[in-house]
């Protein structure tokens, strides 16, 4: 059986059409972005609430976004990242599809290659290592020993 590398949604949801709509007719242009006007939460995206069978949900604005303008859900283990960095921005253009994985390593500075670790090597050589506190992470086995760091994993 192959190892999940993202995490599952404790209680995964379908955005509906409406809501969609919703955030895409409310954003204004403000130069290169599309910057939806929904209220920013904490973590300074731009989000938006609805009500469901009872239930009150809530989605970030750019992934309700991307589902109206692909017509589609985004796929289990795959998230929405912004190319302009504009954590607001709704623009067709500006919104891609990748791994939760890839997306956690396209933080402020470290802005590498999509399919290669910070120093070049492939995807291809993600191997999961098990830290000695027992932590599982993924990393690049040539950087990994290239480096000397196996001693920092167990064996």
């Amino acid at each position: 059986m192959e190892r999940l590398l993202y995490r599952k949604p404790a209680n995964p949801f379908s955005i509906p059409d409406r809501v969609c709509r919703r955030v895409v007719n409310n954003a204004k242009w403000v130069g290169e972005c599309l910057e939806c006007q929904y209220s920013k939460g904490s973590h300074g995206y731009a989000q938006i609430g609805w009500n469901e069978s009872g239930a009150r949900r809530a989605t970030t604005a750019h992934r309700a976004a991307w589902t109206f303008y692909h017509g589609t859900q985004i796929p289990e283990g795959m998230t929405i990242d912004h190319s302009c960095k504009n954590r607001v921005c709704i623009a067709k253009d500006h919104l891609r599809l990748m791994t939760n994985y890839e997306n956690a390593r396209r933080t402020a500075g470290r802005d590498w290659n999509i399919g290669e670790c910070a120093h070049g090597h492939s995807n291809v050589h993600l191997k999961e290592y098990e830290r000695k506190d027992g932590e599982k992470r993924l990393h690049c086995s040539v950087c990994v020993e290239s480096k000397g760091h196996s001693a920092f994993f167990l064996k």
